[in-house]
């Protein structure tokens, strides 16, 4: 993907065909990625220009609740198989720092044999240094990914 447009969409490439972004525009298409992600609870619109697969992960930005969890492990589990079969996914929320991250870094963790703390430490790197902030996500990815 194009530096320019990589700037202008607010998203940042944190592993090899795995994108987290922000706001992603809801009125085109995003001809460079196979899979979309919306995240952010209060940004699931009923209808998208993208064309490729879209799936749907509604959470909060704070604690989440038991069916919460089960919808982000299945859908970085989702993702993690879509990276594993060369797919290029984007991965969003509203600021693309703590709920897409979470998503990613599960993900990420299907996908590589990365540790918990090595896989926060990239996202933070390579999108955001204030990115996964949410301490309960950071616990999350802590108690899920025990490598």
């Amino acid at each position: 993907m194009a530096a320019h447009q990589e700037q202008r969409l607010d998203i940042s490439n944190v592993a090899t065909r795995l994108w987290i972004g922000g706001k992603p525009p809801f009125d085109h298409d995003l001809p460079a990625f196979d899979l979309l992600v919306l995240c952010a609870q209060e940004l699931q619109p009923a209808t998208l220009a993208f064309h490729g697969r879209v799936l749907r992960c509604p959470i909060p930005d704070d604690a989440l609740d038991h069916q919460d969890l089960r919808r982000v492990v299945l859908i970085a589990k989702d993702v993690g198989d879509a990276l594993l079969t060369g797919q290029r996914v984007l991965v969003t929320c509203a600021m693309g720092l703590n709920r897409s991250a979470l998503v990613a870094a599960l993900a990420l963790a299907r996908a590589t044999k990365m540790t918990a703390d090595d896989i926060i430490g990239r996202i933070r790197q390579r999108r955001n240094a204030n990115a996964l902030f949410n301490a309960h996500f950071q616990e999350i990815i802590r108690r899920l990914v025990r490598r």
